[in-house]
């Protein structure tokens, strides 16, 4: 019987490293038992072994049984502690890892966060503890797809590392973490750079702990995009084998092996490395193309256009950090920095034409009330003094663009997108803010936050809308649909009322887009860019398309038709979100359905016409 926290762990070490991995579940149930303790209480060995067992059974793709592990540790913690202890906070993590694998991501994120906040109370901001949290933040939004916000987690959490001594482990992961948001950002060059710092970085380490799979797996992806297929199958293999002498074959090794499939498919025959182990795999889907390739076309933000976002970062890092690690060194970590708020380049829209007002180097800065009150005055001053030119840009800012870059009180800036300083504290403030402000309040990038005033506010803005309030929301824009595209627009036809058909056409569209957006969990942009940005959503993209064939044909018939596919679109999402479900076509029937689920009273009670 291990007699120590430590014996405990060296013995489950031991099991690893020797690659003993059908040994350990019998070790850590025998652990279990033996540390069993009468009266329903247990001691931190069994916690320990609890935790671990769950950590095995994801490993193994068994996360069922990996849930209900974590779920008894969380209880055991609580059970000779409290919520704010680093035991807890880990459990937290562990078991939202488990949730994001099993993709119940809305479930998961809530206890990200909560770990988060543990750690930052516990053992501050600036800890490894934290931006471990940081990097899990990143990995989830990651899977959701919202590239922008995983690049600032995994970014955060570099800064962090940076400071601190030792953790290279924690640095690669983060720079994996980064390098994979910069990949599908279409910023090819920036995810090669970061993805072999990491893997380098691993392959300079004696243990090189279980991510090291996951460099081996992103460099190899790169590989595969920039058609190095050798160097993409040598990785994916390599990836594969180091899951396998750890987890054995689960789903990672599986993906791995069907991308070193592919890869090896794109080898001449005479050249292909010859290994005693040439796999034969069943065919599976394709390792990922990068987004623009997907698309046929360049990302909005890639290196080569110089967009707002990656030439304003630019400024910050080479004229904006060097000005505040200078002159306000001793207030640098309570500078939150980034470009978020109004203007095409927040959202990484930006054009040729976009260059001709409000566009060009510079960024925001932004203090607490407390802090623009000491200092905000004189870091403007400091601001304005930087080199209005940088790359051959100079920023143009036309009547009315005055205010958006420079200091900023961090309260000032989310009340004019939300009217409040703060982050929503009730359905009822959620449900009154409106979707193209909050996408204004969200946009963009932050580039270092270390006080994590600011990006706190952030993140809860893009948590997204309580789920009462997106079905209420969801719930309206199809009772809208309904009314305007499907009833009202040929009625308006058969009455030659032309004018009216084209705005009953544009409520419709305008309802459709918002429909994507919440279907997505993902606020819309104004009208200028709602459109625009239906293209690069997960779910819906398709939508991009058939409105804007719905938008330019001239045909009545077709676009009878068109308004008719895009509600069969919505009606077939819902039943995949099990929102709603049912053969007619016409969507205000489904109104009764969708408010069904609203658990608010007050906003279930509410007219299905009416938002609030």
């Amino acid at each position: 019987m291990d007699h120590t926290l430590t014996d405990f762990f060296n013995s489950l070490d031991t099991l690893y490293a020797q690659g003993k991995t059908q040994e350990i579940e019998p070790f850590l149930r025998h652990t279990l038992e033996e540390h069993r303790v009468c009266c329903g209480g247990h001691d931190q060995i069994f916690t320990a072994a609890l935790n671990e067992l769950g950590t095995y059974y994801r490993g193994a793709s068994r996360y069922d049984e990996a849930l209900r592990a974590f779920e008894s540790a969380g209880q055991d913690i609580l059970s000779y502690g409290t919520k704010d202890t680093m035991d807890y906070a880990t459990n937290r993590l562990n078991l939202a890892g488990t949730l994001r694998l099993m993709k119940q991501y809305q479930q998961a994120l809530p206890l990200y966060m909560e770990a988060a906040d543990i750690y930052s109370r516990i053992s501050g901001r600036r800890s490894y503890h934290y931006a471990a949290a940081l990097n899990n933040l990143s990995l989830i939004y990651l899977d959701l797809r919202q590239y922008r916000q995983a690049l600032d987690y995994a970014q955060q959490a570099l800064q962090i590392i940076g400071i601190l001594p030792g953790h290279p482990e924690e640095r690669a992961i983060s720079l994996i973490n980064s390098s994979t948001a910069s990949w599908y950002l279409g910023e090819a060059e920036k995810a090669r750079e970061g993805a072999e710092k990491a893997l380098a970085l691993y392959e300079s380490l004696p243990e090189k702990g279980v991510h090291y799979a996951a460099a081996l797996n992103l460099c190899g992806t790169i590989d595969m995009d920039q058609k190095r297929y050798e160097s993409a199958w040598k990785r994916f293999v390599q990836a594969a084998e180091y899951t396998k002498g750890i987890f054995g074959e689960n789903d990672e090794y599986k993906q791995a092996m069907a991308n070193a499939t592919l890869a090896r498919e794109h080898l001449p025959t005479p050249s292909a490395p010859e290994q005693d182990h040439m796999y034969s795999l069943p065919r599976m889907e394709t390792a990922p193309a990068s987004p623009a390739a997907q698309r046929g076309a360049k990302t909005p933000g890639s290196p080569e256009e110089k967009p707002g976002l990656t030439l304003c970062r630019a400024y910050y890092e080479e004229i904006g950090r060097p000005m505040i690690e200078r002159d306000f060194a001793d207030v640098q970590d309570r500078i939150a920095v980034g470009l978020v708020g109004d203007g095409s380049e927040c959202y990484g829209f930006d054009d040729a034409i976009s260059r001709d007002h409000d566009w060009g180097p510079s960024f925001c800065l932004w203090l607490t009330n407390e802090d623009y009150a000491k200092f905000g005055q004189a870091l403007q001053q400091a601001y304005d003094a930087l080199p209005k030119t940088f790359r051959g840009y100079t920023r143009k800012v036309a009547p009315g663009g005055e205010g958006r870059v420079g200091v900023l009180r961090i309260s000032d800036f989310y009340r004019q997108f939300t009217g409040l300083s703060h982050a929503p504290e009730s359905i009822d403030q959620w449900n009154r803010l409106d979707e193209t402000y909050l996408a204004k309040a969200t946009n963009g990038e932050v580039f270092a936050d270390l006080l994590g005033r600011f990006t706190s506010i952030r993140n809860a803005l893009l948590s997204y809308y309580p789920e009462d309030v997106r079905l209420k929301k969801i719930a309206l824009r199809a009772a809208v649909m309904a009314q305007s595209g499907q009833y009202n627009y040929a009625r308006c036809l058969k009455r030659k009322e032309m004018v009216g058909a084209n705005c009953a056409l544009y409520e419709f569209i305008r309802a459709a887009m918002s429909m994507a957006y919440l279907l997505n969990r993902r606020y819309m942009p104004f009208y200028k860019w709602a459109h625009h940005g239906l293209q690069y959503l997960p779910v819906l993209s398709v939508l991009h398309e058939k409105i804007q064939h719905l938008s330019t044909c001239v045909d009545t018939d077709t676009k009878e038709a068109l308004i008719e596919d895009i509600c069969s679109d919505i009606r077939q999402e819902w039943r995949r979100q099990h929102i709603a479900d049912g053969s007619d076509n016409f969507l205000i029937t489904y109104g009764p359905q969708i408010i069904s689920h609203i658990q608010n009273a007050q906003l279930r009670s509410l007219p299905i016409m009416q938002a609030y």
